[in-house]
């Protein structure tokens, strides 16, 4: 392990209202923050900046909260690899955690001792939030992914998106009560999706974004802590943050034995967060001349795809591995009680 001490909310439960959540502000004062970078080994703005953030402490000095930087799958990044065994970043469910018999994989086993830094998950002692540095290589620009219940991860990104409107913001699943990514394990926690990047390389320009939001997402815990100092506790500014929430993924075309037989379509490639429509040309077959158009699920799921769904983390090439091309959000305005700076 990694890590840097610096100087020195709970997450409420998925809902499909979309009204229910952000009624009121995160009461929870923030004590510790983790950055981690690293959990897939080649994404390497992140493990880079991770790096920078461990040797620069000072860059932490002032804060009301403890900021500590950790590099996760330390093996991974040895080998300049995603992964060794298997993907960490899915890893981190309760109950594999909680699982003494999940232990045949290097990640599994260090998920168990981030875990252990980093949580217990769900305990009092977790970090109060977690910011995990990745890349990708889907011209996302910057996608925050976060649990759709966490106040304080949507305070700071509206904050965030005030900065630089072109901050997305993703709710992971809310059909699901637990998720296997890394932040999860604390109170409150996001991923910073970061692209296009090419596995293993760095980018200056998203380099440079990433190191300025994430500061700029610790400015705000500082705001959101003095808020809560004050009596009474505030102000706090009504206003909305843009939420692209995740309604399923999307394989590519395959053939009678189960192979690829076709590609992201050329002018569907690059259109992360751009409507989708019924007919559109999504893929491109084998043939280099057939175009394949997208076409909504038939029912029961026709109904959750009746609205305008939008695309994004299209061509990951992470995600071949997990028969995922793309995947498809719903986009609505999520009401945020955020601190004012």
């Amino acid at each position: 392990v990694i890590l840097m001490p610096a100087t020195h909310c709970s997450v409420l439960p998925a809902s499909r209202n979309r009204m229910s959540a952000g009624s009121a502000p995160c009461s929870t004062k923030v004590k510790r923050v983790f950055i981690t970078g690293g959990t897939h080994g080649n994404e390497a703005c992140g493990v880079v900046l991770a790096k920078h953030f461990i040797k620069t402490p000072q860059l932490f000095a002032g804060f009301s909260f403890e900021v500590s930087v950790l590099l996760t799958n330390v093996a991974s990044i040895a080998s300049n690899s995603r992964y060794v065994d298997e993907d960490m970043n899915r890893c981190f469910l309760q109950k594999d955690l909680s699982d003494p018999t999940r232990t045949s994989t290097l990640e599994a086993r260090r998920a168990k001792e981030l875990n252990d830094v980093l949580g217990p998950k769900g305990s009092a002692d977790a970090a109060d939030l977690i910011i995990d540095l990745h890349n990708t290589t889907a011209d996302t620009g910057v996608a925050l992914m976060m649990p759709p219940g966490d106040e304080l991860s949507h305070a700071i990104a509206s904050h965030l998106i005030s900065l630089d409107p072109s901050v997305r913001v993703c709710n992971w699943n809310a059909n699901q009560n637990d998720w296997p990514m890394l932040p999860s394990v604390g109170k409150h926690g996001m991923t910073f999706e970061v692209g296009a990047v090419p596995w293993g390389v760095m980018d200056g320009a998203v380099y440079q974004k990433t190191r300025r939001l994430v500061l700029a997402s610790l400015q705000y815990v500082e705001a959101h802590n003095a808020a809560l100092a004050r009596q009474p506790p505030g102000p706090w500014l009504p206003t909305s943050v843009q939420v692209h929430a995740f309604v399923r993924a999307v394989d590519y075309p395959r053939d009678a034995d189960g192979e690829i037989a076709g590609m992201i379509h050329p002018d569907f490639q690059g259109k992360d967060f751009e409507p989708l429509q019924r007919g559109d040309a999504a893929f491109l077959s084998v043939d280099g001349q057939t175009a394949i158009p997208f076409t909504p699920k038939p029912p029961p799921e026709e109904e959750a795809e009746a609205e305008q769904l939008y695309p994004f983390f299209i061509n990951e090439a992470a995600y071949v591995e997990k028969k995922t091309a793309f995947m498809l959000a719903r986009r609505f305005d999520r009401p945020v009680q955020a601190a004012q700076l």
